[in-house]
């Protein structure tokens, strides 16, 4: 203690498991950390799908800080072997599924409008969904196991930074403090894990930079019970069951995800194109019953929810205005975001845990490097190449709702995020610490493919008719032929496809 107040090094905002486990990593390298956070554990959270990358970069962590507890979670088979009481369910991989208004699903021989692409060859290797409430206590708890000091229920009110001593002086006030009391505390690093709360943003003068982004999608969702299982036609040989995935099913220029967890529990959401703000709120008055308007056009979808029960969040489903957002800089004068404190696209290529373990990975050995100028340097980099970093995936994603409502064209804009997160699975086997990752993340730095992922978004905006795009679909699947060697886009595997990036046992568990 100094003058009354507390001397750290580091406060986090945000007790998810990304700032829960960047604080654990920190503590245990002899960090003095405080974790701030304005809700309480257990709750409710979304963002709930792994990626291989995400668990790459998991068993990585895990691996350098020898954080034994956490390394189970890197894979379904190890999970439910060593942690069992954390709730998560099986992911063998991704589900596309083209619904038609008014009509039942249907498919044929071909499969010509589903496509399943494995991230795994079995159930043991395989990703995971999380139940974020469990998984986010488990790793809050972890963290203050480690020395970390939680405190919950409490907010970063002000701050103001020195220069000459390089220190925050905070203004700390928990909901129990009465006559508008404040804890001060000092501290070197002030880290913003709060998502798309943006605290350090707001509170240093980060200004957003999205004007440019593409993707402008908004979605209700919430946790229910009693989701049918999804059975379709001509599913006989498929590679893994739908349910056993990150379901996608797409509906018209929108798609509803559902990610079942092993408990009986669903995660269901609905991305659409944003509307206006107004719009937004009339809707947001009874989202459930704007869910199930919304998905009586679909009559699948509408049978699969026909006995489902909401279950979380308390308050009832949450609802969004425009997802995309990015902030100019991660990184600046005694401050960092983590990746999704900096900005966010859309939930369709499953990249935000994959991004935000990235994140705490980069942070934590820049941080505990032992020469100021590399941290510095390190930090620099950061600051700049997370925001690049969003804006790449939004290029991504934003090609998928250009090529819909043509099924074969979103495969083909799809393929480009596959072709990028091959490649980063292939850096991260052969690869280990949190930086020079080559092509960058999700092969961001790759300038041919990001030629032509650029080449196909201008080419994709000029298609007027159905007819176009699949024209667009055949000329991409041309242009990407030598890259391809999962063969995603190859008619001969009928919408069927093996991933074959190195599995991730051959990086960490041989």
């Amino acid at each position: 203690m100094t003058g009354g107040r507390c001397e750290l090094d580091a406060v986090i905002i945000g007790s998810g498991f990304s700032g829960s486990l960047l604080a654990r990593i920190l503590c245990t390298r002899g960090w003095r950390v405080v974790l701030v956070d304005r809700g309480q554990h257990p709750r409710f959270a979304v963002g709930e799908s792994t990626t291989p990358i995400a668990d790459l970069l998991l068993a990585e962590l895990a691996s350098t800080y020898q954080l034994q507890d956490v390394a189970p979670l890197a894979c379904y088979g190890k999970w439910k072997q060593h942690s069992p009481h954390i709730t998560c369910g099986l992911k063998r991989g991704f589900s596309y599924y083209q619904h038609e208004r008014g009509l039942p699903f249907s498919d044929d021989d071909q499969h010509s409008r589903s496509w399943l692409v494995a991230a795994s060859s079995e159930d043991y290797w395989s990703d995971t969904h999380w139940l974020r409430s469990s998984v986010d206590q488990f790793f809050v708890g972890g963290a203050v196991a480690a020395g970390v000091s939680l405190r919950e229920r409490t907010q970063v009110i002000a701050a103001e930074f020195c220069a000459r001593r390089q220190r925050w002086t905070l203004q700390l006030q928990s909901d129990e403090e009465k006559s508008g009391r404040c804890e001060p505390l000092q501290c070197r690093w002030l880290i913003d894990a709060s998502g798309g709360a943006e605290v350090v943003s707001r509170l240093v003068g980060n200004p957003r930079d999205d004007d440019c982004m593409l993707t402008r999608t908004q979605a209700v969702w919430g946790h229910f019970e009693g989701v049918s299982d999804f059975r379709p036609q001509a599913a006989a040989g498929d590679p893994f069951a739908g349910d056993h995935s990150a379901q996608h099913h797409l509906t018209g220029d929108g798609w509803c995800w559902m990610l079942r967890m092993d408990n009986g529990i669903t995660s269901v959401g609905l991305v659409q194109p944003a509307d206006s703000a107004g719009q937004h709120e009339r809707r947001s008055a009874d989202n459930a019953v704007s869910l199930r308007q919304r998905l009586a056009d679909w009559p699948e979808l509408s049978e699969l929810m026909r006995q489902a029960v909401l279950v979380a969040p308390p308050g009832g489903l949450q609802s969004s205005s425009r997802l995309s957002r990015c902030r100019r800089r991660a990184a600046g004068a005694g401050w960092i975001l983590l990746p999704q404190s900096c900005g966010f696209v859309d939930p369709l290529h499953s990249t935000g845990i994959a991004h935000s373990l990235s994140g705490v990975s980069r942070i934590a050995a820049a941080l505990l490097t032992e020469e100021t100028q590399s941290c510095s340097a390190m930090l620099q980099q950061y600051a700049s190449d997370v925001p690049a970093e969003i804006y790449w995936i939004d290029q991504l994603v934003a090609a998928c709702y250009s090529a819909l409502p043509s099924f074969s064209a979103f495969q083909a804009a799809c393929a480009l995020y596959f072709l990028a997160a091959i490649g980063f699975e292939q850096t991260l086997v052969g690869h280990s610490g949190g930086s020079g990752w080559g092509a960058g993340f999700l092969q961001c730095c790759d300038m041919d493919l990001r030629e032509i992922v650029q080449q196909a978004g201008r080419s994709l905006q000029e298609c007027s008719s159905s007819a176009d795009k699949l024209e667009w679909a055949g000329w991409l699947r041309q242009r990407i032929s030598t890259r391809d060697t999962a063969g995603l886009l190859d008619p001969a595997n009928r919408n069927r496809v093996a991933h074959t990036a190195a599995p991730k046992h051959a990086a960490f568990w041989s």
